[in-house]
Order: C-alpha cells, then structure tokens, then sequence
C-alpha cells in the first residue's frame, strides 16, 4: 500500500473486547500479512477508564467496548457506514446494509477524531523481531504517557487464547 502512497488504517475489536471469539479467530489469522502490506492494524483497548466507559455507555446504556458498525473513510471525501461485512457472504444471506455517503465534511470529522483519539482508545499493533530472530506480533499502548508493550493478547487468559487458537484451526471461515 504504502508504495502507491495509499494510507489504509483499520480499528477493529481486540480479542478481549469482541463478543464473537469465531470472528476474532478469522480475523486474527490475517494480521501478519496485512501488517507486511503496509496497513496500520489497531484493535480497541477494552480496559477503558471510568471516565471512558461513561463516555461510551452513551444513550444505549451499554459500557462494554466492542465494535460491530462497519465504517471508513476514502480519500477524506466519502463515507461507507454500515453493518455490511466486507465479504461475500452478507450480500447473498445476511439483511445488513450500509451506505455510502459522499460528504468531505463528515469524510474529515471522522478522519480528524480516529487521528485526535486513536493513542487513547486502542493497541497498535506491529510486527519485531525477538531474541531468536523470528517475527512476532506486538501491541504497543500508552496510557497516560507510560509506554506498554504486549507479546501476547492484551487482557485476555490463556484459555481464551487458547480458545480462539483452536477455532482457527477449524473450517470455519465460509460461515464468519
């Protein structure tokens, strides 16, 4: 991507915030390879501050961090926002929608907020280099200035990592 000056930047559940432990196993299988393709991958921080969760728990009522609303922004001038999975599949058997909307002022409010708030509510991930040489993943956080650094899924245990490990052995993908 970044060599045709394309800057593609993706929010997306972490493992500890999603509801859908499938989902997160089909998704997770990819993060390598998008992160070589030059896309910023950033998975959302479920362990919000007290101020934060309050902020979220908005109208609906619900304080738990997770995203299911499919939107992004092309070019600072268009706006697709939606529940439509960017696969085949919901085309032909879900009812989700989404709509593109052609409004550089929207396009530019929601690019100007995932730039101000990105850092506060969400790992970046990237790919290093350990001990042994190997590429492994990483999720980089700050919180109020102190700089963490994670090599295995954020604020989850091993069962759930374990879980997720195994779902991603299984032929499932197709039905995701």
């Amino acid at each position: 991507m970044g060599e045709r000056g394309v800057r593609v930047r993706v929010l997306t559940n972490s493992l500890a915030s999603t509801d859908v432990s499938a989902v997160h196993a089909g998704y997770s299988k990819y993060r390598k390879y998008l992160l070589r393709a030059g896309i910023e991958l950033y998975e959302i921080d479920q362990a919000l501050t007290k101020e934060q969760r309050k902020e979220k728990k908005g109208l609906e009522g619900s304080s738990k961090a997770s995203l299911h609303a499919k939107s992004f922004v092309i070019d600072r001038e268009r706006v697709f926002i939606g529940s439509l999975n960017l696969d085949p599949r919901p085309v032909v058997e879900n009812t989700e929608i989404g709509m593109m909307i052609e409004s550089t002022d929207m396009a530019e409010e929601m690019s100007d907020w995932f730039d101000r708030n990105i850092d506060r509510i969400a790992f970046r991930l990237a790919l290093e280099e350990n001990d042994k040489g190997e590429e492994i993943l990483v999720w980089h956080r700050s919180i109020d200035g102190v700089d963490y650094r994670y090599t295995t899924e954020p604020n989850t245990g091993f069962w759930r990592r374990f879980g997720v490990g195994f779902l991603r052995m299984l032929p499932i993908e197709s039905l995701l």
